[in-house]
């Protein structure tokens, strides 16, 4: 199985990257009942958000599918919901149904914000989910292995460069759900209990029951995996072992010149794949940047 940190370091080369995320949007949330109204809300623990600290979560449904998952930063007095573009209204018109009871304000804020990806071969020491600020930019750590990756979130233009190395941040496993996708997925298939995106101590919020029934009960084999293969990408969203039956589903892809990477949801266990494809491609499994946790 390679190693993360070679397929980083043969790529990168010593390299900094730093892209415009122009599929990545802004929901501002302000008023003097944003967190209060947040916490009930969401499956990460609002009361951990400060200046210094951001947060990785998501809104479920009553089912505990997944409307849409983001990043939180504080931005002086309101909060900042960075996820993907085409579900910033989405996310509005759910949340507003709950808003009217707070003092609360959903302001879709893509307009005014930018977004890039900022990868560099080397960790900063930042914890993932460290917040700084300069000037008018907020700077987010979304990991520190087996890449440092940063989201600069600016009102400013940034220079980019070498921004098609940016597909490795696909490696770091913390995914963004698209539109299409909300609503398939528990947090638990993405690994969300091993990287910060649920707390299980804060109390209810809309689908809780749900998603810790699937933590403390684990019926669900499903988890997010990593991949790659060289050559085409011409294949099928289905992954299958040497038998031909079907053991994941492709979430999210990247390429650099013919090597792809890609994040999909296996429904076995990754010790019991030996040989996996998509379409006629065979595919080689990567290791995960961090451990699964499944009672953190």
């Amino acid at each position: 199985m390679p190693s993360l940190q070679n397929i980083v370091d043969s790529t990168l080369l010593n390299q900094d990257v730093i892209a415009k995320q122009p599929d990545i949007g802004a929901l501002r949330v302000s008023g003097p009942d944003a967190k209060k109204f947040l916490q009930g809300q969401i499956t990460c623990d609002i009361n951990a958000l400060s200046a210094d600290s951001g947060l990785y979560g998501a809104i479920c449904n009553i089912k505990g599918r997944i409307i849409t998952n983001f990043y939180i930063v504080q931005s002086n007095e309101d909060i900042l919901m960075l996820m993907a573009k085409d579900l910033v209204e989405k996310t509005v018109l759910h949340l507003k149904k709950y808003a009217v009871f707070f003092k609360t304000e959903l302001t879709n804020a893509q307009d005014d914000l930018t977004v890039y990806a900022k990868l560099t071969p080397k960790s900063s020491g930042a914890a993932p989910f460290a917040t700084t600020r300069d000037n008018d930019t907020i700077t987010l750590t979304l990991s520190n292995t087996p890449l440092n990756v940063e989201w600069l979130i600016t009102r400013s233009a940034v220079e980019e460069a070498n921004s098609e190395l940016a597909a490795l941040s696909l490696l770091i496993a913390r995914p963004v759900i698209t539109l299409e996708q909300s609503e398939t997925t528990l947090p638990q298939w993405l690994n969300m209990q091993s990287t910060g995106g649920i707390s299980f101590t804060k109390g209810c919020y809309t689908g809780q029951e749900i998603v810790a029934r699937m933590q403390y009960k684990g019926k669900s084999k499903k988890q997010l995996a990593l991949i790659t293969w060289q050559g085409s990408s011409e294949t099928t969203n289905e992954l299958v072992d040497e038998q031909g039956k079907s053991v994941g589903q492709l979430f999210a892809t990247s390429q650099i010149n013919n090597t792809h990477y890609a994040q999909v949801i296996l429904n076995i266990e990754p010790s019991d794949a030996k040989q996996l494809f998509l379409g006629n491609e065979e595919v080689t499994l990567l290791p995960l940047p961090y451990s699964l946790d499944s009672k953190k």
